[in-house]
């Protein structure tokens, strides 16, 4: 055996050691079943009870009136494009939701810098997601902290709040088509 490929070899991993967990964001292909919520979220709070109570940071813009039931609430900005490129499904997400009986009332923020960036890009899109935007940029990192998450997390970011105003999950990162058993069961109270 060559001495490149020895010196090799005797630099892996020790026999018998386990390879280390995946982390939730390494890509992976789902098997498109059900995910445990706490895999899913970044936090999650399986009762009302243990989970914080949700507050918009200030906000430029019309805020819609809160709903008696939950609220998925997903940060987004016109120059993100994972941001861009979900909105299609949580649309079409939400719409199956409601026809399976689970309502859900989804909500836009926008983290764009400045109102005329958001309004110059609704003005050239008519799918555009209509909501409010954060008013002051430095204030979107302790807003997310007091969600549980980083306050450098990136956006999207999805938060699903309970009927009681608590936030049981959020999510940093975009959602798969895979994502959505486990979004429907955490809307059940699951």
């Amino acid at each position: 055996m060559p001495l490149l490929l020895l010196l090799v070899l005797a630099c892996g991993v020790p026999a018998g050691t386990p390879p280390p967990a995946p982390s939730r964001t390494i890509a992976v292909v789902s098997d498109g079943h059900d995910t445990d919520p706490a895999a899913f979220c970044e936090v999650w709070s399986s009762t009302s009870a243990s989970a914080r109570p949700f507050a918009l940071p200030a906000t430029e813009g019309p805020v819609p009136a809160p709903d008696p039931g939950w609220t998925w609430w997903n940060l987004w900005a016109t120059w993100c494009v994972p941001c861009l490129e979900e909105l299609p499904r949580i649309r079409e997400w939400d719409a199956r939701l409601d026809q399976e009986g689970v309502p859900v009332a989804v909500r836009f923020l926008s983290v764009d810098a400045t109102q005329l960036d958001l309004d110059t890009f609704r003005g050239r899109r008519h799918d555009a997601p209509t909501g409010p935007r954060v008013q002051d940029q430095a204030a979107v990192g302790p807003w997310l902290a007091t969600l549980g998450v980083d306050a450098s997390a990136s956006i999207p970011i999805h938060v699903l709040v309970d009927p009681a105003g608590k936030v049981r999950c959020v999510r940093v990162g975009g959602i798969s088509d895979t994502d959505y058993p486990t979004v429907k069961r955490i809307l059940q109270g699951s």
